[in-house]
């Protein structure tokens, strides 16, 4: 009986350095990571759809102005406490004084964040896929001489 060996296979790297805003972090992408980033995307697209409600249009202009304050506000606070669950303890304001006091750019930083962890395990895929296409050996072509 022959052992299949998925420990060759798989290969958990999920402990990076980071180097953002002049400063480096450890970060592990691992499950406490995907919650923290799933729960601000929600929260942030949340927000947006509140704006997007078509009974909206139908409030007083007051009432909207304080609607989009609150989602911006909302938007932020959710952005700011993912960064710091995932830097640390102020790191999320310390980002969003960074980048110009920009939500966008605080948003930006958690998609990098989530790109990065899902290609570290893309990445270790398609080079197993690359290794174990190279040590197949190479077949003829049906036409080509066998001549020494």
């Amino acid at each position: 009986m022959s052992i299949i060996d998925l420990d060759k296979r798989i290969k958990v790297d999920n402990k990076v350095d980071v180097k953002l805003a002049g400063k480096t972090y450890k970060i592990l992408f691992d499950d406490n990571f995907q919650k923290t980033v799933a729960k601000s995307s929600v929260e942030f697209m949340n927000g947006l759809k509140a704006l997007d409600d078509p009974s909206w249009a139908d409030k007083d202009m007051a009432i909207q102005k304080k609607d989009v304050e609150n989602t911006f506000n909302s938007v932020k606070a959710s952005a700011i406490s993912a960064l710091d669950k995932l830097l640390g303890s102020g790191e999320g304001k310390r980002l969003y004084k960074y980048y110009n006091y920009s939500t966008d750019a605080l948003g930006a930083v958690l998609n990098a964040l989530n790109d990065e962890a899902t290609k570290s395990v893309e990445v270790k895929e398609k080079k197993r896929k690359a290794l174990k296409h190279m040590s197949t050996p190479s077949t003829v072509s049906a036409g080509a001489s066998m001549r020494a």
